[in-house]
């Protein structure tokens, strides 16, 4: 037995090595080699080989710039932007990081100017000559009339693509530079210059370095000794010892021709460089791309002192002649009677440009007519439309401090909520009384539009149909639902009067008028349906008394005509009654409105010539359902069940 139990354990630990043996080799299998990126991407390799690779390209080293993605294609680089770039150019780090930098360099964004993958131009460029520079930088101003002959060489004759130690990405100092293609020492270019040397001058200052509407490279606009070439006016002689010193200081010289703004000067404010006499901080003597010879554009040049005002103009809404940078829309440059230089004070200033007829009206806003816009505008900018000084709703609170007190309640109109004032009121006059931009009744509908939609033309409520809506309603806020002033009938009853006297000398009410309730019957603005009824009346009747709404449901019921026709208020009244169940009459009075035929030997057979005057119908029939067309009810008395009437009446 031991023997036996031995060979098996034996057999079967050898069983599981093998089978052991062959899940391990099976788990081995081929081993599997990950594909390239080349062997997926082959349509853009071809691709990139019409031009020179770049060189991780070029040794199919795609990972040295790419993470390798699955299954599902994405681009992963092993570092952002320029990062990527320095892992192998590292050596020119130094170089291309020098300030003042190219404004891609500046971002980090060396794709702006080069192709990563390949190129047919120099350095994988994207572009050739200057139309990679027309990448970013309009094209317009370098192609005018007369253009300079570098630029047609090509932007790289003067600037460095990447960076550099002068200003503009210039390969040397301004005049330095212009000096390497112009001898300035040579009679021609001398003469050209009216015998004037110079050598060591800024250019600039008369010439525009890439292309001028006119002759010469000259600027735009020109001051008027220079554009008429008559340099002696302000300069001294050509062959004198300082020939290019002015004749006299810069506020005398200019006041020498400029006697009538010399004289319009002598205001209470006047500019800082005016008073300093230091015309030319604004102003270029010879010429300028701007305006009145400015040497800068008038926001820039504006900004170039006012530093703070700057940062105060980055924010999100701007005037418009902040936005268009043009600061004399609003400031004199040079002096005024006003304080800050302002053109006109007040609105005055303002009705230069808004249309003052839309400011002057029956009602105005006190700010207004108090002739000041700042209160609740910025003259400059604002976070805030319109260039409010604060969100709309704090800005009406900031003087309408009582209104924030009494909006402050459970519900309040959306537009208060919100803060958006204007959305009912104009902010700056209106023909209408508290500044509200429509007369009462147009102005809700302008929102409110489709709760006429919803109404038939004759079913409309008479203080709705007339915009009369604060008569329900509170403009603002309330603690009542729906903004309304009173909640239940006391509303209602505001003009319902006689209603109100008739139910308080009625017996009987309907649940709904006790409750005051009036809007679980009738609609408050109206309805396609006679009375203001919120569905058709039999639905509206049933929707509470829903034990009714079964039986009528069941087979075989007979239904009471009015029932079945759905006019319940065959029998009942609506509010009130002197009857029980708000009958509108007792007894057979209120049957013989529609069973007027008691006198009728047919009727009168039917109840066993039993007279049925001054009865109480309702004895033995079933006001609504009943099992036959007699509507009898359902348990009775044995002598009326067998129709032994006589046992109990008398006969007519």
């Amino acid at each position: 037995m031991k023997s036996n139990r031995f060979s098996f354990a034996v057999t079967s630990i050898f069983a599981v090595s093998i089978l052991a043996g062959v899940i391990f080799t099976g788990c081995i299998g081929p081993r599997v080699v990950r594909k390239s990126c080349i062997d997926c991407h082959q349509n853009e390799l071809l691709k990139y080989k019409e031009g020179k690779l770049h060189q991780p390209l070029a040794k199919n080293d795609c990972e040295g710039c790419h993470i390798p993605h699955g299954l599902i294609g994405a681009l992963k680089l092993k570092a952002k932007d320029a990062k990527l770039c320095y892992q192998c150019h590292e050596k020119d780090r130094a170089r291309l990081e020098k300030a003042p930098l190219h404004t891609p360099l500046t971002e980090g964004i060396c794709l702006k100017c080069h192709n990563p993958h390949s190129s047919k131009l120099k350095g994988l460029a994207k572009a050739a000559g200057n139309d990679l520079c027309y990448l970013c930088h309009a094209k317009e101003p370098f192609t005018k009339n007369t253009v300079h002959k570098a630029v047609l060489e090509g932007c790289d004759t003067c600037h460095d693509p990447h960076s550099s130690e002068h200003g503009n990405n210039l390969l040397d100092k301004g005049d330095r530079l212009c000096a390497k293609c112009h001898d300035v020492n040579a009679g021609k270019f001398v003469k050209a210059h009216f015998d004037y040397k110079v050598a060591d001058t800024n250019c600039l200052s008369c010439h525009e370095p890439h292309s001028s509407s006119g002759d010469k490279l000259i600027r735009e606009y020109s001051h008027g000794p220079f554009g008429q070439r008559k340099c002696i006016e302000c300069h001294n002689a050509s062959d004198s010892k300082e020939p290019l010193k002015t004749k006299a200081q810069a506020d005398k010289l200019c006041y020498s021709c400029h006697t009538v703004q010399e004289n319009g000067f002598k205001k209470p404010h006047v500019h800082s460089p005016v008073l300093k006499g230091d015309c030319t901080s604004c102003h270029n003597p010879h010429a300028s791309d701007h305006k009145n010879e400015l040497v800068l554009a008038e926001k820039q040049l504006c900004y170039s002192c006012h530093k703070d005002t700057e940062k105060r103009h980055t924010k999100k809404f701007s005037h418009t002649p902040i936005a268009k940078g043009n600061c004399s829309g609003c400031h004199e440059p040079h002096a005024s009677d006003n304080q800050n230089e302002l053109k006109a004070m007040g609105a005055q200033l303002c009705y230069s440009c808004h249309n003052k007829d839309s400011f002057i009206k029956a009602i105005t806003h006190a700010p207004i007519a108090q002739n000041n816009c700042l209160p609740c505008h910025d003259a400059h900018a604002s976070d805030y439309k319109f260039e409010l000084v604060s969100p709309l709703g704090d800005l009406c609170y900031s003087c309408h401090s009582q209104e924030k007190k009494r909006f402050d309640k459970v519900t309040r109109h959306p537009k208060v909520k919100e803060g958006a004032c204007t959305a009912c009121h104009n902010p700056h006059a209106t023909e209408e009384k508290k500044l509200v931009l429509s007369k009462q009744e147009e102005l809700c509908f302008k929102c409110h539009s489709n709760l006429l939609d919803r109404i038939g033309p004759d079913g409309v409520h008479s203080v709705f149909k007339k915009g009369k809506c604060l008569v329900c309603h509170d403009a603002h806020a309330s603690n009542n639902t729906k903004q309304l002033i009173e909640e239940g009938g006391g509303l209602c009853y505001g003009c319902h009067k006689s209603t109100k006297i008739s139910l308080g000398i009625a017996k009987y009410l309907h649940k709904p008028v006790v409750e005051e309730k009036c809007v679980a019957c009738h609609m408050p603005h109206g309805s396609k349906i006679k009375n203001f009824l919120p569905r058709p009346l039999k639905g509206l009747c049933l929707f509470c008394h829903t034990e009714f709404e079964k039986s009528l449901k069941e087979k075989g019921v007979v239904i009471h005509k009015p029932i079945d026709d759905g006019d319940c208020q065959k029998c009942h009244a609506t509010h009130y009654a002197n009857e029980r169940g708000l009958l509108k009459a007792k007894g057979d009075t209120l049957c013989n409105n529609c069973h007027q035929n008691q006198s009728d030997m047919k009727f009168t057979k039917a109840h066993n010539n039993i007279s049925t005057k001054d009865a109480d119908c309702l004895g033995c029939h079933e006001p609504h359902i009943g099992k036959d067309n007699r509507l009898l009810h359902n348990i009775m008395h044995a002598p009326f069940e067998k129709g032994e009437c006589k046992r109990c009446h008398e006969k007519l």
